[in-house]
């Protein structure tokens, strides 16, 4: 009696844990539904012109993505360290957005003005997804076409006539999938556009961020952010394949690999630490200012702070998806699901009656959460917790409880790429500079100490501070990676 007592008491606690994540992932648009007392629908030119500008940016950039990717993708197959090299690939996907566009600076402005719009935005969406896209390329004709290359390479056919003859027409769907990703993120880009798109908005996400800064329209931003994330979930649901597999080969495409590409595959990273370089090595030039010396060190504290809560609470979220699935709809939610815009989820949490420094840094870790963790988990998390299925199944067969599933089934095995998938929410945390602004009030976070110096046109300064920042995104990412090795370990 008292095991069937406990088998109900379970299932009701997974039940109502199910419920509660939603409704936590939906909690921005609640705020917006029940602060927002009239709703007029804009005119077709006031929002029109926003939605075909971001809509052509998005397309020029994972357009451009995509090809350079696929450039990569060849280079990447004449490597044999495959790790270094995905590493390598991967390098500017996993910095924050605001390391990028120091280097950028960096590059640019010692020969030129720095050239602010459109161009800009491309050129830093390219180099952050081309990565992400040769390696999901690789790991797509892995998993689907890796014994069909190998047979090709050794029958002699060429590779032009293996693309367009065997993976041309059985890959189609997912390449469509891997555009479609890429298009997302360029189209719902916020903080790049922030910083680099000048007087003019580039994505729906800075266009919102406007409208509620100088015209106070709340409803016009929440109909935009609406029409953004209803486009984007009519898109993902046409095309519904997975494209990423959670483990990559150690072996080479043979007969894709192009040698003469291969220095590619270091492009990206070696731009960003060059940048890097000649910013740190100008600043260390001037010497640091006393304004910024006696800023930094609470900067650095509030930075950490940041990092390590958004991380725990996205820990804490992995282990309660891990709790409650296996469960079809709440999958299907959580693989659809698009996080809300950045602009929404802060200005949302700004609505909020609750005031004061502790309940401003809480804002922030919980709208930092609530955007990061939709992506950590269909790009880490998912594939690791899928693997499982049938052991968990197995599992509950031999009367196994859920608690026990978790923490001696699911945990053990899928616990690194959840601390990992920590460790990157930790990283972008401390490197967050707009919604840091938008909701901390007058505490300064090391990014928000550059973001201000950068409005300045103190470039030396802000390049000097990359140093702290870096060794505390390192610091915060290895506490989890770490932790993640004690536990599995």
């Amino acid at each position: 009696m008292s095991g069937t007592k406990f088998f109900h008491a379970e299932e009701s606690s997974r039940l109502g844990l199910r419920w509660a994540l939603g409704l936590l992932l939906l909690f921005p648009y609640l705020i917006w539904l029940a602060e927002v007392r009239e709703w007029n629908w804009p005119p077709v030119h006031e929002w029109m012109p926003y939605v075909v500008y971001a809509s052509f940016q998005a397309l020029l950039s994972a357009g451009l993505a995509c090809v350079a990717g696929f450039l990569m993708f060849q280079g990447l197959q004449s490597w044999h360290r495959r790790g270094w090299a995905e590493a390598a690939l991967l390098f500017p996907n996993i910095i924050p957005p605001l390391f990028l566009v120091m280097a950028l600076f960096a590059v640019v402005t010692p020969w030129a003005a720095f050239p602010y719009g459109l161009s800009a935005v491309i050129v830093a969406h390219v180099i952050l997804n081309s990565g992400l896209v040769a390696v999901a390329l690789d790991r797509l004709l892995q998993a689907k076409l890796g014994g069909m290359t190998e047979t090709a390479w050794l029958l002699g056919v060429r590779p032009w006539v293996f693309w367009r003859r065997v993976a041309w027409p059985q890959l189609r769907g997912d390449l469509a999938c891997i555009f479609l990703f890429v298009f997302s993120l360029c189209f719902t880009s916020f903080s790049i556009p922030l910083l680099l798109s000048g007087e003019r908005s580039v994505t729906l996400e800075v266009a919102i961020f406007d409208i509620i800064r100088t015209e106070g329209r709340w409803d016009k931003a929440v109909l935009l952010a609406a029409f953004q994330s209803t486009a984007l979930l009519v898109l993902a649901w046409l095309l519904p394949r997975p494209f990423w597999p959670q483990r990559s080969s150690r072996a080479s495409l043979r007969l894709l690999e192009q040698p003469s590409l291969s220095v590619l595959v270091l492009l990206p990273a070696a731009l960003l630490v060059t940048g890097w370089g000649l910013g740190v090595g100008a600043s260390l030039a001037e010497g640091i200012e006393p304004f910024v010396r006696e800023n930094l060190p609470s900067a650095l504290l509030l930075s950490a702070a940041l990092g390590l809560s958004v991380g725990v609470l996205h820990l804490i979220l992995f282990l309660a998806v891990a709790y409650v699935l296996p469960h079809n709809r709440l999958d299907r939610f959580l693989n659809g699901y698009l996080a809300p815009s950045p602009a929404i989820t802060g200005f949302g949490l700004l609505l909020l009656p609750v005031n004061g420094v502790i309940a401003d840094f809480i804002k922030l870790v919980l709208a930092l959460t609530l955007i990061s963790f939709p992506l950590l988990y269909r790009w880490i998390v998912h594939s690791a917790l899928a693997s499982l299925q049938n052991q968990i199944v197995i599992a509950r067969s031999l009367g196994a409880s859920w608690s026990a599933i978790l923490f001696k089934v699911v945990w053990p095995q899928a616990g690194a790429s959840c601390l990992r998938a920590c460790g990157l929410a930790a990283v972008w945390a401390c490197g967050d500079f707009a919604l840091s602004g938008l909701l901390l009030g007058e505490n300064v976070s090391v990014p928000m100490l550059m973001n201000d110096l950068l409005g300045n046109y103190r470039f030396e300064q802000a390049a000097l501070l990359l140093i702290p920042l870096v060794l505390l995104s390192l610091a915060v990412y290895f506490f989890f990676v770490r932790a993640a090795r004690y536990v599995v370990g």
